[in-house]
């Protein structure tokens, strides 16, 4: 089970941060033919030889990450001899094809799989275990084992002990707001959640815009953000040990400004999902939005966007210069019914180290979860989000991955709703999610 923890991304605190200790276990034996210790072809290149192995690939449909991956499976064929397709669904059906694929006779070699359901897949025994894997110098590069990552990233895909996945997609919510309307109106960059309320009902209209765009459907996002403003009044929905620790009163709160701002935002927001969100931003629909990062890659796109440029980005905070964030990531794990694991470990290990996550992090928004990719400066030059996500993620909590977290997430969304719906009050959506969070903890 994943544990409540506090991290900062900042390089400096990362690189100082002590390394994660992998624990041995038996993760079933490398599968497969081929040889999982020959050296890469090409320097940085992947670790292994496959040739006629063919591994099937589950993730979520969207690009430029779709698109980015399949690139890079065919680099990563060409280099090892394997075959790697992409089986890629909506969001929103992930969950259920995985679960539906890995209950039955099989089919896929690599899951990508959200925190919301880690620690459900890795109960019901779906996901390999690679702690030997990743012990074992023959097969990685040259100085790479479990301390290449961010410890407490790391930690996140480990249940009763043994580490099952391997991080990436390393993110958070931020307030991305218009530069220039904000300066027309003679409004500064706003330092705390108020500023943020009362800038949104101060723009909300003007020139046709939107005071704030923000994800009010029921997906993950709104707990997500529901996360994040827990965390910036140092409360959060559990402890270490799996009991509610979820405080009424920063419930209440956070939902009263989720509310408020909600109805500052252009019209059909509760079938908003990050991505609806974002477009609308950047189509000039709206002065702010709050998002996930990844999503906020819209804003930036001249492709995507009227609006390119003309962002700014700040962290989220109700009292000033105390920011904080949820960590958003996602795990990249092996199939316990695969019969190509040593194949499978070869291509995780490769594209989550810090070369591969540079190629995309520009177009997609996110970041890595090995300690190089910060050491990077060009990279970091290019993610106009970087900084506020380090100010958020400097006081944060990774998003829950218990086994019974699904359940009470939707109730926790449905609360959030029914208050933006005039449902409920501000109140009774907290005790709500209370008693959500206290049914799913048992």
């Amino acid at each position: 089970m994943a544990v409540h923890r506090r991290w900062s991304v900042a390089a400096v605190a990362l690189l100082a941060a002590a390394g994660l200790v992998a624990c041995g276990s038996d993760d079933g034996g490398g599968s497969g033919s081929g040889d999982p210790n020959a050296a890469p072809a090409t320097a940085g290149g992947p670790m292994g030889r496959f040739p006629g192995a063919k591994l099937v690939l589950s993730r979520w449909a969207g690009d430029p990450w779709t698109s980015g991956q399949k690139t890079a499976a065919g680099e990563w064929a060409t280099a090892t001899g394997g075959a790697l397709d992409i089986d890629a669904v909506p969001y929103e059906n992930l969950h259920d094809k995985q679960a539906l694929t890995l209950t039955g006779a099989g089919g896929y070699d690599i899951i990508y799989v959200h925190p919301s359901w880690f620690g459900e897949f890795a109960k019901a025994g779906y996901l390999a275990p690679i702690d030997d894997y990743l012990g074992d110098a023959n097969r990685n590069p040259s100085g790479f084992s479990a301390d290449s990552y961010l410890p407490n990233v790391l930690a996140q895909g480990k249940y009763d002990g043994k580490q099952y996945c391997l991080p990436d997609f390393v993110s958070t919510t931020v307030l991305a707001y218009r530069k220039d309307v904000f300066e027309a109106n003679g409004i500064p960059e706003p330092k705390t959640l108020d500023e943020v309320a009362a800038a949104a009902a101060q723009l909300n209209g003007k020139n046709g815009l939107a005071g704030m765009s923000i994800p009010g459907k029921r997906g993950g996002a709104v707990a997500d953000i529901m996360g994040s403003l827990l965390t910036a009044q140092g409360n959060w929905w559990y402890d270490a040990q799996g009991k509610s620790t979820l405080d009424k009163a920063a419930a209440a709160k956070a939902v009263d400004f989720y509310a408020k701002v909600a109805k500052t935002a252009p019209s059909g927001v509760l079938n908003f999902h990050v991505d609806e969100a974002a477009t609308a931003a950047a189509q000039g629909k709206a002065a702010m939005i709050i998002s996930t990062t990844p999503s906020l890659q819209a804003l930036e796109d001249p492709a995507k966007s009227t609006t390119a440029g003309k962002w700014g980005y700040v962290p989220l905070a109700f009292t000033a210069d105390k920011p904080a964030g949820e960590l958003i990531y996602w795990n990249w794990c092996i199939a316990e019914k695969s019969t190509n694991k040593d194949a499978a470990y070869s291509f995780l290990q490769w594209y989550t180290n810090g070369p591969q996550q540079a190629k995309v992090a520009v177009a997609a928004a996110t970041a890595g979860a090995t300690k190089d990719f910060y050491t990077n400066t060009e990279v970091a030059a290019k993610l106009p989000f970087l900084s506020a996500m380090n100010q958020a993620l400097t006081t944060s909590n990774p998003q829950p991955s218990l086994a019974t977290w699904p359940k009470a997430q939707d109730q926790i969304e449905l609360a959030v709703q029914e208050a933006i719906e005039g449902k409920k009050t501000p109140d009774q959506a907290a005790d709500a999610m209370g008693q959500a969070v206290t049914d799913a903890l048992g």
